[in-house]
């Protein structure tokens, strides 16, 4: 297989070539022009870099590693996408030390809630495969990295049944009074997914915590409230 480095090149021409200056321009702003687009919407993004992540399957995981931090040294936001799709699709075979050690580094770096939310997605997977991955997110949660805390507060987001609750409350309450708005939001978040689950819990846990911000308990809320007025 090629090196990271002509994957990434010969992905960049496609993009190229289908940008639109357009698209791009709306695209940034919506990102606070933070980053620099091609202007390809995802459909088509994934449909062009298709053979790239599907070819990321027969890499070891340090090899997928190397060519996501390849991807994500890219200026254009669409590569980091890209990178964040690779994860997805690799998730369910990379290692405790993916979440220990190259998780956070891809957290960290050209770090918004589009990516960081992304990236979630594979931590769930690899946590959930390694209960004892645990003890990374308590240390997560006590990060002064907002990203950090964020991605250790949403990383059960569709666990379902399978979410650990004491973890799940125990993460909402250490940061329950944190206005941060990504950190609230995800509280919110977080408390809204299990609340299909089990919504008299979530009541509960809102009501004994008055201290929760006015956006963590309205989006906690959010859908029990709409099922209430159906």
């Amino acid at each position: 297989m090629a090196s990271s480095k002509v994957l990434v090149t010969s992905l960049r021409k496609e993009l190229a070539k289908q940008a639109d200056p357009e698209v791009a321009h709306g695209a940034a702003a919506y990102m606070r022009n933070q980053f620099e687009f091609f202007g390809v919407k995802t459909p088509l993004r994934r449909e062009l870099s298709k053979e790239l992540v599907n070819q990321s399957k027969d890499l070891s995981e340090r090899e997928l590693i190397a060519l996501c931090k390849t991807l994500w040294s890219q200026p254009e936001r669409e590569f980091q996408y890209v990178a964040c799709d690779i994860f997805a699709k690799n998730a369910k075979r990379l290692s405790p030390s993916y979440v220990k050690r190259d998780a956070p580094w891809f957290i960290k770096n050209k770090s918004w809630w589009d990516t960081v939310d992304s990236i979630r997605k594979s931590i769930e997977v690899v946590v959930s495969a390694n209960p004892e991955l645990k003890s990374e997110m308590n240390k997560w949660i006590l990060s002064t990295n907002i990203w950090m805390v964020r991605s250790a507060l949403i990383h059960q987001l569709t666990l379902g049944r399978k979410t650990d609750e004491t973890l799940l409350f125990k993460f909402c309450e250490i940061h329950a009074m944190e206005t941060e708005f990504f950190i609230a939001k995800a509280i919110g978040w977080a408390l809204r997914s299990y609340s299909y689950i089990d919504p008299k819990a979530v009541k509960g846990f809102i009501r004994k915590h008055p201290e929760l911000t006015p956006l963590a308990k309205r989006e906690g809320l959010k859908a029990l409230n709409r099922k209430s007025a159906a």
